[in-house]
This record gives C-alpha cells, sequence and structure tokens, in this order.
C-alpha cells in the first residue's frame, strides 16, 4: 500500500469517524436538551394554567353560593344560577358550562344552539369522548382534561387544543367547568421548537465548518509533506542508482584488474617460470653422466625443480582464486562444487547442495554469488575453527539464494561492522550484492554464523 493511501486510512478516516461522532454526540445532545427545555416550559405554562382555571372555578362557586347553599332547587333558583354563570366571563375565550351527569348541556353561553343537547357520545377532533372524560373527571371528585374543541373567537371552525376543569354541584346534580385554549402554549412551544432547531443547525454548521477547515489544515499539511518525502524519496532513489551503478563500476574496475592480473601472472610470469623449471631439467639430465662431484649440483637443481613445480601450482591457485575461469565454462554450481574441493581440509568438512543451476542469472550475478561463497568460506577456514559447513543454493520463481551457515564460535556482528579495521570481507559481500540488485544479511552467535545472499530473478 502506498503512502498516500496508509495516511488517508490510518490518519484521515479515524479523524473523520471521530468528528462524526462528535457532531452526532452534540446533536443527541442538543436535542436532548430542547426537549428538557419545551417540556420545562409547557409544564410551566401548564401549571399556571391550572393555578387559574382553579381560581375561575372557586370564582363561580362563590358567586352562586347563595343559592346553591339555600337547599332550593326550583325553577327560579336554577335559572338564576345559570344566569349569573352565563354572565361570568373572563377574555374572549373565558366562559363557564354545565353538564349534568348524563352528558346533557344545560348552559353554554358561547354556543348555545347546545343547549338540551345530550353529548355524551360526542368525539373530538382526535376521536376522544370529551363529554364522557369531564363527567367521569367531575364524578371522580374534579380535576383537569384535555380535549379539542371550536374556539369561539376563531373563524375557521378548527377545533384548538383545550384544558379544563370540572367540578361536581352534587345538589343539582351539575358538572361545572371552565377552560383556557391552550394555543398560545403551542405558539410559544413551536417558537421554542423552531429556535431550538436553529440553534442546533447553527451547531452543526460550525461543527461542519470547523471539522472542514481542520480536515483541509491537515489534509494539505500531509499531502505537502507526502510531496517533500517523495521529492526526497525520489533524490534518495536517483542517489542510490547512482551509488549502485558506482558501486557496480567498482566491483566491474576490480573484475577488471583481477582479469588483468591473472593474465599478467598468466601469460608472463607462469611461462617464465615454465621455461625456468624446464631448463632446470634439462641441466639435470645433462648432469647425470658427469662426476661424482656434481651429485650436490644434481640435489640442488633438484630441489628448485620441485619449488618450481610448487610454484606453478600456488601460482595456478592464484589465479584461480582472481579470476573464476570455472564459472563461466561449467557454470555456478561446478565452479561452488571445485571451491568447495579446494577449500576442503582435515579440521573442517564442507557440504554443498544445490538443486539447480542459476541458469538466468547474469555472469555478473553468478560472479557475486561465487564471491560472496568464496569469502565466506575462506572467513570460516581462517576465523571459525567450525568442524562442519554447509553450502546451499537453492532458486525458486523469484529469486537465487546462497547460504552459507557452519558450527564454528561465531563472532559479533555488530562490533565487526563497527570497526573500520575490520570486516572488510563482509562490507565487500554487501557492497557486491547491493550492486546487482540482491540482499546481503548475516546472524551469528557462539553456536555458529549464517550467511544468507538473495538475488531477484528477472
Amino acid at each position: 500500500m502506498r503512502l498516500r493511501n496508509k495516511i488517508i486510512l490510518y490518519a484521515i478516516v479515524p479523524l473523520m469517524l471521530a468528528l462524526f461522532a462528535i457532531a452526532v454526540t452534540v446533536y443527541c445532545r442538543a436535542t436532548l436538551l430542547g426537549q428538557l427545555q419545551r417540556a420545562s416550559i409547557e409544564r410551566s405554562y401548564k401549571d399556571s394554567k391550572d393555578a387559574e382555571l382553579r381560581n375561575y372555578i372557586a370564582l363561580a362557586e362563590q358567586s352562586i353560593a347563595h343559592l346553591y347553599d339555600s337547599g332550593r332547587s326550583d325553577a327560579d333558583t336554577i335559572n338564576e344560577a345559570k344566569r349569573i354563570l352565563a354572565n361570568l366571563n373572563y377574555g374572549p375565550d373565558g366562559y363557564f358550562f354545565l353538564f349534568n351527569l348524563q352528558g346533557e348541556v344545560l348552559m353554554h353561553p358561547r354556543q348555545p344552539e347546545l343547549i338540551g343537547r345530550n353529548l355524551w357520545d360526542l368525539k373530538d377532533a382526535n376521536g376522544n369522548p370529551a363529554i364522557q372524560k369531564l363527567v367521569t373527571r367531575a364524578r371522580q371528585g374534579g380535576g383537569f382534561e384535555d380535549y379539542m374543541w371550536k374556539k369561539p373567537s376563531s373563524h375557521n371552525n378548527v377545533s384548538e387544543r383545550k384544558r379544563a376543569y370540572v367540578v361536581v354541584l352534587k345538589n343539582w346534580d351539575w358538572v361545572l367547568g371552565t377552560g383556557v385554549y391552550l394555543d398560545d402554549v403551542d405558539d410559544v412551544l413551536a417558537k421554542i421548537d423552531a429556535q431550538v432547531s436553529l440553534n442546533i443547525f447553527n451547531t452543526m454548521l460550525w461543527i461542519g465548518a470547523i471539522a472542514t477547515l481542520s480536515l483541509t489544515a491537515i489534509v494539505w499539511g500531509l499531502m505537502l509533506n507526502i510531496r517533500r518525502r517523495d521529492e526526497a524519496d525520489t533524490k534518495l532513489g536517483v542517489a542510490e542508482m547512482k551509488l549502485r551503478g558506482l558501486a557496480q563500476g567498482i566491483i566491474n574496475a576490480q573484475e577488471e584488474e583481477r582479469s588483468r592480473i591473472a593474465r599478467e601472472l598468466h601469460d608472463g610470469v607462469k611461462p617464465m617460470l615454465v621455461v625456468i623449471k624446464m631448463k632446470i631439467e634439462i641441466g639435470l639430465a645433462k648432469l647425470q653422466g658427469m662426476t661424482r662431484q656434481l651429485v650436490a649440483s644434481q640435489i640442488i637443481f633438484k630441489e628448485a625443480t620441485e619449488l618450481a613445480k610448487d610454484t606453478l601450482e600456488e601460482l595456478d591457485r592464484i589465479i584461480h582464486d582472481i579470476i573464476p575461469i570455472d564459472l563461466e565454462r561449467l557454470g555456478l554450481v561446478e565452479a561452488l562444487a571445485r571451491l568447495v574441493l579446494n577449500m576442503r581440509c582435515d579440521s573442517t568438512r564442507i557440504k554443498l547442495s544445490a538443486a539447480e543451476e542459476a541458469g538466468e542469472l547474469a555472469i555478473a550475478a553468478r560472479t557475486v554469488l561465487f564471491r560472496v561463497a568464496q569469502t565466506a568460506l575462506h572467513n570460516v577456514v581462517r576465523h571459525a575453527s567450525a568442524r562442519n559447513v554447509t553450502m546451499c543454493l537453492e532458486r525458486d520463481t523469484h529469486c537465487v539464494r546462497l547460504t552459507i551457515r557452519d558450527d564454528g564460535r561465531g563472532f559479533d556482528v555488530n562490533r565487526i561492522h563497527d570497526d573500520s579495521n575490520r570486516g572488510f570481507g563482509l562490507r565487500n559481500m554487501e557492497l557486491r550484492l547491493e550492486a546487482v540488485g540482491g540482499r546481503f544479511s548475516i546472524m551469528s552467535s557462539s553456536g555458529g554464523t549464517t550467511v544468507l545472499a538473495t538475488i531477484p530473478l528477472g
């Protein structure tokens, strides 16, 4: 995954989720506070209305108390009481009404057409039996009831929410009641709801604006850093390519110099030694027929011949180490096998395991693997005191791996890396592999050392 996508996934997305969660929390809390405020205001209005209605009923009862307490129930007394109650008005929609316990309208100053009608089965705009509820509430000792009723001052014949307070006048089987319309309360509550909604909307706008600005600033900063990082990575990649090219040039120069030295030794010094050896052998042949005084000279010439022979063998070994002639002629596996054969000694057993030839590798990559094996085996023989060494050449669809393990005494890898006077062979192996796009790793402990060289295919 690219760095830009990682930043979006692991930084910006969680931030957006956090801001969304904050916005939802603020919205829920603001809505809840608005509902609590609405309920509190509605309760305050209702409490004030309830107290007002109680006072009105108390006033109505006092106004007819002299008639009601007289014990009379004749028609004149009843009509006088109705007349007094009908004339008690407060405001354009404040009046008193009378029902009997069967739901018949006895007095209604604002709707006289209802007088004498039985409204027991009447239902309001919400489908509630309003008169039944009022009578039932009165029978229970009096109280408040909410229902829908036409407002006298309204000209559109629309029912409004009304809150009534009713009591029973038992001597006359009357239900006395009065009520106030709650449209003013509903208007206040509607304004409160609108104000709360506007406040929530403005709060969400502020949160959205702050979140947008914050995200824009963060994204801009991240993108700027990413752009700078990309530019730095590009420059670093160019520098790495130049360094790799320089390293490859150095290695190529080393290989060319090795080849030149090998050719000089092979074509110059070696023929001279061969001629010297042949002349010594000819001289020995001529001395065989001479006197005994020359026996000592023969011995010296024989020793010189043997020394020349040993020198030639050592020279061949040096030439082979400088430039692996077998690598191009026989392949990497055979070159490694001959390297193992030449490096094997009584104290150290070396075993080679190679599944197949790494033929897809360029000659430069094969030379690097051979040099890594050569350097690693030289280090094992000289420094590790190992009894067993395994060298494994493996290949899969992606890369070729060369692994060299020994059971020697090991060493401190970090200390060798930090010491500029030591570890030249390790740094040279690492440099060679980097020059061909490979990877070098080494692990070492008291139980042995493992060297791993990996070169990708293709």
